[in-house]
């Protein structure tokens, strides 16, 4: 029977034709990432989300690296957003009470900053208003005319002092340090007796110099008191005009801090008057911070919610922070108008979007948003002073309500392997939006692709794209994937060729178009892997200089021409690699070099024990396996890991045993099990190109190929080069079902007798071994 093989249009780049896509009804509004069937999945899931908001269902959204699992979630609810109402704008106000604890205000949409301003209106007519109150003629006589009779009542009561000491000849002297007492006239005779006064007569003096002292500072306290009374009396009539207009716009927001603000500012009176010219139009710092309005959130002009997108979520980011100025002699100071707002007090109302791997890097953020959560509240805490010394009289603002609902995003390794062990997680995160890698070729996702590759051609470059470079850049969307009948939903990587090609085609000389085609889009993806193939160059240098030795004709025994993929993290290159296996009596069985000097994974070691049990059920039925078999990748250095090779290195014990060389010119890639069915393997496309490369250095003979698996047919897709040598006959790529059929291709011969050989020489081997016994 013929040979299979694969022919160039089933091996290169796929040509999506548009036309099929055409028959679809094109809409006319733009199409998102949302409308791909790799992204329907996501998009139903967050619109059940969303719908479950008001229960408090937080959403993950999963999605692969550049599939725009950002900008395309952050469009799909920035149109939603537009739905909710309003959001509220929130202040914080002085609680006076208890100062070190600032109430929040809940106010509508673009309320807060008039009653900022409001705020800073009522206060500056106060001080005006009272200023004039209180320096007019009727309001000082009052007060000049109760302290005129604290001072008369207080003048007679000394006189009357001062009358008895000059009976006794002694007279009362007032200085700032108080009363003394001195004698008129001094005796001439010095004589005690001779003295006008007796010594309980200056005791007298001083008691009584006291009580006056006493009752005129009682006195005068209580007059402290009475004008205080009296000025709060002044201006509580001047103070509730003013009010009155204040309470009819706010009352029904904060009435009861109006209130309390009627009460202090009768308190602080003293503080609202000044003769000082210069703030006559402007008050003191203390009394404007003290009745001043922290607009937390200003929405006004606002007519949705906002969808925020916090960057960098630590601490402060996220719940808020206190912020702090030097005072004039040094040291730090701060009250609640330094309160600034965080990212979730922006979302309130709304939705707050974070990325998962910033969130897993911050651990106790994350600890303090599951608390918000499921608090529903917003806590303002000074993290950063924890291990220093607090300020006594640092805020610590009471909490605000919290209405938000939270979307993660991230790859699946932060939701697989970071979020999902943490037991809180569910209770939170119910809804996972999951986007596939790819997509599968149907007449509406061509159309959506298409309409996507031209709008972003449009947005990067600001040149249209002609249908020949969209069918091509689609075909190599496949490829990317590794399968012909599905497209990358990593659009991303899409939008970056399309910027690339602008710059192409806008330096092309002799353009008589402005617009993208298929040569720039290949100009673009050639010089991409040019930049990052250096390695995969230096790896075939070492081939074509023959350091690394590679047969790539005749025919050896034990011998085969394995593949394997090498990353360099931006770049994927197949590399050629000998097989061989050399086979003696013994009952060691299949010895894996690499498994002993410890350069083998776990799942190559699999694929070894598993040849073994392919031998053993294949020629080990009347008599023990008596062989051994040591099996290496020669010149490997750095590990090998997976089971692509078993195919290979079956075929390289097989020859061994039966003696029977294997072509040189074709190499083989596959996974088998043990009952010789080749199974499909990774990196198909790079493998084929890998060996291609090495054989095109050398001469293409037209004998020359690669053996895959048949399972990944629909997994190839080469460059142009390769399907044009495979055009020209020049190379074959055959695709098998089991060991069989590889033999057949490797040797020339049918299996049966290759198999037949084997067992003759394992009938030796086992002869052998008994004769040693």
């Amino acid at each position: 029977m013929k040979k299979k093989t694969l022919k160039a249009k089933e091996v290169g780049i796929p040509l999506f034709s548009l036309r099929a896509a055409d028959k679809v009804p094109r809409k006319h509004r733009a199409v998102t990432l949302f409308d791909l069937g790799s992204h329907a999945r996501a998009s139903e899931a967050m619109g059940f989300g969303l719908k479950m908001r008001s229960k408090g269902f937080h959403v993950f959204v999963v999605g692969e690296d550049r599939s725009g699992r950002m900008t395309a979630t952050l469009a799909y609810l920035k149109q939603y957003i537009q739905k909710l109402p309003a959001p509220a704008d929130w202040v914080y106000l002085n609680n006076f009470a208890s100062p070190h604890r600032p109430k929040p205000f809940r106010l509508p949409n673009g309320k807060g900053c008039q009653l900022k301003q409001a705020m800073f209106d009522l206060i500056m007519s106060l001080h005006s208003v009272m200023g004039k109150t209180f320096s007019h003629p009727h309001y000082t006589s009052q007060i000049d005319a109760m302290t005129t009779s604290l001072e008369t009542q207080v003048q007679e009561e000394l006189q009357g002092v001062q009358e008895f000491a000059r009976a006794k000849g002694l007279s009362i002297e007032e200085s700032s340090e108080g009363f003394s007492i001195q004698l008129i006239e001094p005796q001439e005779s010095g004589k005690k007796e001779d003295l006008p006064y007796v010594p309980k007569d200056i005791q007298e003096i001083k008691d009584r110099l006291n009580r006056i002292t006493t009752s005129a500072h009682l006195a005068g306290r209580q007059l402290t008191v009475q004008i205080k009374e009296a000025k709060k009396n002044i201006a509580s009539q001047v103070i509730e005009p003013l009010l009155q207009r204040f309470r009819q716009d706010y009352d029904k927001y904060i009435k009861d801090w109006i209130d309390e603000f009627a009460e202090d500012i009768l308190e602080h009176v003293e503080d609202l008057l000044t003769e000082d010219p210069e703030t006559q139009s402007k008050l003191s710092t203390s009394i404007e911070e003290r009745y001043s309005v922290n607009l937390l959130i200003n929405n006004k002009g606002i007519n949705y919610p906002e969808v925020v997108l916090e960057p960098s979520p630590t601490y402060e980011n996220l719940f808020g922070s206190i912020k702090y100025r030097t005072m004039v002699g040094g040291g730090m100071e701060t009250n609640f108008t330094m309160i600034r707002a965080g990212a979730l007090h922006r979302a309130n109302g709304g939705i707050l979007i974070l990325r998962a791997e910033a969130l897993a890097q911050a651990p106790e953020v994350w600890e303090s948003l599951k608390a918000a959560l499921r608090d529903q509240r917003i806590r303002i805490e000074e993290r950063h002073r924890e291990s220093s010394l607090p300020l006594l009289d640092a805020p610590e603002p009471m909490s605000i309500p919290l209405d938000v609902q939270v979307f993660l995003i991230g790859a699946p390794m932060w939701y697989y392997s970071v979020f999902f062990h943490d037991p809180d997680f569910k209770t939170y995160f119910k809804i996972k939006a999951e986007i596939d890698p790819d997509l599968p070729v149907t007449p509406h996702n061509l159309t959506v692709y298409s309409k996507l590759i031209q709008q972003a051609s449009i947005l990067h470059t600001g040149q249209e794209i002609n249908t020949k470079a969209i069918e091509y850049l689609m075909g190599y969307s496949a490829r990317w994937v590794g399968q012909r009948n599905k497209l990358n939903s990593k659009f991303e990587l899409i939008a970056d060729v399309l910027s690339e090609a602008g710059t192409v085609a806008a330096a092309a000389p002799n353009r008589n178009s402005d617009m993208i085609t298929i040569e720039d889009i290949k100009t673009v993806i050639h010089e991409r892997r040019k930049r990052t193939n250096r390695l995969e160059d230096r790896s075939h240098e070492d081939i074509e200089s023959g350091q690394i030795l590679l047969d790539t004709t005749g025919a050896v025994v034990g011998q085969v021409n394995g593949l394997s993929v090498l990353s360099t993290g931006d770049h994927q290159y197949g590399l050629p690699s000998r097989i061989s296996a050399r086979t003696y009596a013994g009952e060691l069985g299949v010895v894996n070099i690499e498994r002993l000097t410890e350069m083998s994974g776990p799942i190559q070691q699999k694929g070894v024990f598993i040849l073994d049990g392919f031998l053993n059920g294949m020629f080990a039925q009347k008599f023990p396996l008596s062989c051994g078999c040591s099996l290496t990748f020669e010149q490997n250095y750095g590990g090998v890991e997976g089971d692509s090779a078993s195919l290979a290195e079956l075929v390289a014990i097989l020859s061994s045993l039966a003696e029977i060389p294997i072509r040189q010119d074709i190499a083989i890639t596959g996974s088998i099990n043990q009952f010789g069915d080749v199974q499909p393997v990774g990196g198909i496309i790079h493998k084929i190109e890998g060996f291609y490369r090495t054989c095109n250095h050398r001469g293409l003979t037209g004998t020359q190929g690669v053996i895959i698996p048949n399972t990944n047919i629909e997994n190839v897709i080469l460059r142009e080069e390769v399907a044009e040598a495979i055009e020209r006959g020049e190379f074959t790529i055959y695709p098998v079902s089991n060991i069989k059929e590889a033999l057949k291709i490797l040797t020339g011969l049918p299996a049966k007798t290759i198999f037949k050989a084997v067992g003759v020489k394992l009938a030796e081997y086992h002869k052998s071994l008994e004769k040693l016994k």
